[in-house]
């Protein structure tokens, strides 16, 4: 298993981050941005402070010719996120990430703490683990860094959209 953390400040509140990492709108658009297709963006709030979110699109292979002739140029990935508020006003989210097809699969644990400053501080770590034989070791480096990739570009993403 590899892993790695990743900071972040975004200059919106907590409730504008909240709000666009948990809008179907503004994911399906930010995915199709970041070169996904068929993008699918399910969001269900059971309860006050608990959202929950399913993600299904076809996301482009960045990997080695030979990775790319196993499992083609396209992989469908299933995501799922569970965000929860915490009595002090921060949010904490788990994502799980399953690619079809190959014996990996990735989380990352977000932790979204707000600011004096109205800003919202954000700590990440991602992880990845792969149980492919053989090639376990290269499959979870290239998904670590597709990950912390995305999750950059998600970090943009925020940061450019406008005040809720």
């Amino acid at each position: 298993m590899l892993k790695r953390e990743e900071s972040h400040v975004f200059a919106h509140a907590i409730e504008h981050v909240v709000a666009c990492w948990t809008d179907e709108a503004f994911l399906t658009a930010m995915m199709a941005d970041q070169g996904s297709r068929d993008v699918v963006v399910t969001v269900e709030r059971p309860e006050p402070g608990l959202i929950h979110i399913a993600i299904t699109r076809q996301v482009p292979v960045d990997a080695p010719m030979m990775i790319r002739s196993v499992i083609g140029s396209w992989l469908s990935l299933t995501q799922r996120d569970v965000w929860q508020q915490q009595a002090d006003g921060s949010w904490t989210a788990v994502r799980d990430a399953k690619p079809k097809g190959l014996s990996a699969e990735g989380q990352a644990m977000l932790t979204l703490n707000p600011q004096k400053d109205g800003g919202t501080q954000c700590q990440a770590t991602v992880s990845v683990q792969s149980r492919a034989p053989m090639v376990a070791a290269m499959v979870e480096a290239l998904m670590l860094e597709d990950s912390t990739r995305l999750l950059k570009q998600e970090f943009d993403a925020i940061d450019a959209s406008a005040n809720a």
